[in-house]
């Protein structure tokens, strides 16, 4: 269900909802070039160091850029945004400790299960409709994904760490599609963000936190942090106010493509199975277009004299999903 909808008393356009599925689009860019920066930042960091000081400057940037529009938020919205933190802050740490005992290829399939898991945790939370052409849409994602990272599993604490991760980070969709609106959209973002660097340097005090050592080191971390933190997340949530959790998770799935495309530039060339899986993700892609296009047609209440939006639902009621299609 979309907050936005329920906050503005009416189902957003179809083209405002292009859009926000364009800027997820745009964010899955963003975040596949950083894959570039983290090759770079690791050694000079450590991925706790990375996840923290990333997290924690951009919250504070957000903060002291407007923080009214944080301490504005709602007791609704400030629980939500630490929620949203704390299954973020967790799908990371639960990744990133997974990943010791476990292959990148197969971390990754494993985290892209948030593609299956999505429109479940959003049925099962919020009662969300999720429609046929939708679930299709995950189902093909997740084959393209599996066809481009699956190299067989193998069940160990680390298999069951990383499926940890992939629910957190369901959850945290979901929490976002429910709770975001256009007007919280900048201080939920922004609590996201700095509690998820607070969970983050908790996990790299022990060890002592490190900065970049080079130039070139702080500049992917200005990198990482205003852009792949800062801007996306913002853009996330904003998007995701105006689109349900399970369209958004197909669409995030494009994040893999991106990370092939960019990886080009570093003379590492695509596999043919990394085509074929893009392809696939590509018809997942068309697929949860032509159901929010659809949606947006079912939202129209033809009465004489013209077409007017149907209401919105209740917008003290989160479970409310009278008038979204999913």
């Amino acid at each position: 269900m979309s907050a936005s909808v329920r906050g503005q008393g009416r189902v957003p356009g179809t083209g405002t909802r292009r859009v926000a599925v364009a800027g997820l689009v745009g964010a899955t860019a963003v975040w596949g070039w950083s894959y570039l920066a983290t090759a770079w930042l690791l050694p000079e960091m450590g991925t706790a160091s990375l996840v923290a000081v990333r997290f924690l400057l951009a919250g504070l940037l957000m903060v002291a850029a407007r923080p009214r529009a944080v301490l504005s938020l709602g007791r609704r919205s400030v629980f939500a945004g630490l929620a949203l933190a704390c299954f973020l802050g967790a799908g990371t740490l639960l990744q990133v400790q997974g990943q010791h005992s476990l292959p990148a290829s197969q971390s990754g399939f494993l985290t892209s299960l948030f593609v299956i898991l999505t429109p479940l945790v959003a049925r099962v939370l919020f009662k969300a409709r999720v429609p046929s052409a939708v679930w299709a849409a995950a189902a093909v994602a997740a084959a393209g994904l599996a066809v481009i990272s699956f190299n067989g599993v193998s069940f160990g604490i680390g298999t069951w760490l990383t499926l940890g991760a992939a629910l957190c980070y369901s959850v945290q969709m979901s929490l976002l599609s429910a709770y975001a609106s256009a007007g919280n959209a900048y201080g939920l973002a922004a609590l996201q963000i700095l509690g998820t660097g607070v969970l983050a340097l908790l996990w790299a005090l022990p060890g002592g936190v490190d900065l970049p050592d080079t130039g070139p080191g702080w500049g992917w971390l200005a990198y990482s942090a205003l852009f792949a933190t800062l801007g996306m997340y913002l853009v996330q949530t904003w998007a995701q106010s105006l689109v349900p959790a399970a369209t958004a998770a197909v669409v995030l799935a494009c994040e893999p493509l991106f990370v092939s495309l960019f990886s080009l530039l570093v003379g590492i060339a695509p596999t043919a199975r990394t085509a074929v899986g893009g392809l696939l993700i590509v018809l997942a892609m068309c697929l949860v277009i032509a159901a929010e296009q659809r949606r947006g047609r079912a939202a129209v209440v033809s009465v004489p004299g013209g077409s007017v939006p149907a209401p919105g639902p209740d917008p003290d009621n989160p479970q409310d999903t009278s008038v979204t299609a999913h």
